[in-house]
Order: C-alpha cells, then sequence, then structure tokens
C-alpha cells in the first residue's frame, strides 16, 4: 500500500515540476493575450524575430550570452508591463534544470563507456592469466630435457682447468727443447759454463729450466729499463720556468708560436686544410708548430692566449667573439 502511494506522490510531483510555465510561456502568454504578433514586438524591442522565438521558446542557446538573455527578458518584460523579478527567478531555475540535465547525462555516458570497456578488461585479464598458468605448466611438468647452457658452464669450467694444466708443462719441455744455437747469445753467457758432454747427458731437468728462466728474465730487464727511462724524459720541460714546450713539426718553414695564460682548447690546419694539432692546452704551455702557412686557427678562450708567426706578434683581440672563441688565420 504505501509503495504504490509514494510512486503516485513522485509521479503527481514529475507531472506539476513538468507543468509549471516558464518565463518563455509567460512572455508568449502575455503577448497573445495583448494581441501583438512577434514581428512587432521585434521592432519594438530592435531585436530579430529569431531572439523573440528563442525567448518564449526558452532556447537561449541561440541568443549571443546569458548577459544578453537577461537584457532581452527584462526589456520584453517591461513591453508586456510584467515583473521582471519573477521572470528573472523562472529564468535562472531552468538553466539550474538544464544544467543538472546536463550533468547526469556527462554521468550516464561516462557510466555506459566504462560498462562497455569492462568486458574487454575482464577478458584481457584472464587471456594474461591463463597464458601464465598455461607456461608454468609446460615449463613444470612437460619441459624434462636439461637445459644445455647449465651443463655447458660446468664442462667448460673442467675444460678449462684441464687446458690450463697441460699448456704449462708444455712451455717448460718447450724451454727444455731449446738448443743452445737457438738462443741469444746473452741468454747462453748467462747459463752456468758447462762442457759437451755434459750437455749431452741428460741432467736433472729443474736446475736447467731454473737455469734458462732467469737467464730470459735478466736479458729482458737488462733491455727494458733504457726504454722506460727514455719515455719519462718525454715532454721537454724548460727548468728556468714553469713552462712547458710543445713542439709540433708539420713539415714547412713557418713558425707559428702560441703561449698560454690560461686553459684554452686550440685547433691549428695547414694550407691544405690538413689537421694539424687539436688538443686542450694549459696555462704556461707553450706551442710552437712548423708547417707551411697560411694556418687556420680556432682557439676556445682566445684572451688566455699569445701568437706569433715567424717571429711577428700577431693580434688575436679582434676575432674574439662573445663566447670568448675566436677563429682566424694567420700567414696569408
Amino acid at each position: 500500500m504505501m509503495p504504490s502511494e509514494s510512486e503516485d506522490d513522485r509521479q503527481q510531483g514529475d507531472e506539476r515540476e513538468a507543468s509549471k510555465e516558464t518565463a518563455g510561456d509567460i512572455l508568449r502568454a502575455e503577448r497573445i493575450k495583448r494581441g501583438l504578433s512577434e514581428k512587432e514586438v521585434a521592432d519594438k524591442l530592435h531585436i530579430t524575430m529569431h531572439y523573440v522565438k528563442a525567448l518564449e521558446a526558452n532556447t537561449y542557446e541561440k541568443l549571443p550570452g546569458a548577459v544578453f538573455a537577461k537584457g532581452y527578458i527584462k526589456s520584453y518584460a517591461v513591453l508586456l508591463e510584467l515583473e521582471v523579478d519573477d521572470l528573472f527567478s523562472l529564468y535562472n531555475e531552468y538553466n539550474e534544470q538544464l544544467q543538472a540535465r546536463a550533468i547526469e547525462a556527462s554521468r550516464q555516458r561516462a557510466r555506459r563507456k566504462k560498462d562497455r570497456n569492462k568486458p574487454w578488461v575482464v577478458l584481457s585479464l584472464l587471456v594474461f592469466v591463463g597464458g601464465f598458468t598455461g607456461l608454468w605448466v609446460y615449463n613444470s611438468f612437460f619441459n624434462d630435457d636439461p637445459d644445455p647452457e647449465a651443463s655447458g658452464i660446468g664442462l667448460n669450467a673442467v675444460d678449462s682447468e684441464v687446458i690450463e694444466a697441460i699448456e704449462e708443462p708444455t712451455i717448460v719441455r718447450a724451454a727444455d727443447q731449446l738448443s743452445l744455437e737457438q738462443m741469444p747469445e746473452e741468454i747462453v753467457a748467462a747459463l752456468p759454463l758447462t762442457n759437451s758432454s755434459t750437455l749431452n747427458e741428460s741432467p736433472p731437468e729443474q736446475p736447467v729450466q731454473e737455469a734458462i728462466i732467469s737467464a730470459v728474465i735478466n736479458t729482458q730487464l737488462q733491455t727494458e729499463e733504457p726504454l722506460s727511462n727514455t719515455n719519462i724524459l718525454a715532454p721537454a720541460v724548460n727548468s728556468n720556468s714553469d713552462s712547458r714546450l710543445i713542439e709540433v713539426a708539420a713539415g714547412g718553414t713557418d713558425i707559428l708560436r702560441i703561449s698560454f695564460s690560461g686553459e684554452s682548447w686550440i685547433e691549428v690546419n695547414d694550407n691544405t686544410s690538413s689537421q694539424i694539432y687539436r688538443d686542450i692546452r694549459e696555462k704556461g704551455d707553450v706551442l710552437e708548430i712548423t708547417g707551411n702557412a697560411p694556418f687556420s686557427i680556432l682557439l676556445g678562450d682566445a684572451p688566455f692566449a699569445n701568437m706569433s708567426l715567424n717571429g711577428v706578434e700577431v693580434d688575436v683581440s679582434n676575432n674574439i667573439r662573445i663566447d670568448n672563441s675566436a677563429r682566424l688565420t694567420v700567414g696569408l
């Protein structure tokens, strides 16, 4: 009994809301009551007939905007001698209902879109779970073959150990088979003195191997010591100052000399556009290049560089850019 009464109340409320007059209905009814046509109203309000029809049909979206809509309603109400505030209240209430309907329609569209995508999401999840389960079952119950790579690791380790154990004595035996004629004179001189009969006999292997190995090591040390000493001397440094001279010979008679008072990048190309030098120089370095002019030069920090060609100073300041770099050609 109660449910039927509540349903009837809701239906009656909806009917009352649907039958409630709007601002457009009141304007239209009053215009007809006064015997005015839409064109007459449009002429008196100085608007088009389309705007008059939009006001009476409550289609305010066809008007330029909310401000214009309220202005037209006010002018129309004054023309028909109606209460402006009452029409404004009906106008605002109608707009609120439209906005509520638009929000509800947007929610309904989002809900329908979500409902359409739900089966695809569930299907994708089921496919993923099924594939993962099938792969796990296959690896657990059907893949009985041993992993060749895993078994190969142990074999490779064992083979490498066997190879190392075999190669070590092979080197020693190769050293034993060296004849005195194949050894350098320095190694022969370092060996203990023995007569030919002693060599032809088969002495114990260990003393002979040790003598040969120690002789080879001593000979190598004696030959490598001078080389290591010569490498330490380069590059040359002037003992009277902190500057370092870097000389580059590019096959020519012109001498380009650049001294650096700070760190700077330097690139030098010769008259054939071949690159002669490219590096970073530090404070106190002096770069001296011998080649054929003209030279094309790029300086990363030009204020730190002083330059001369064949003893004649070259002014770099006129070529310095905003980032302190400079590109110039000297010796033209």
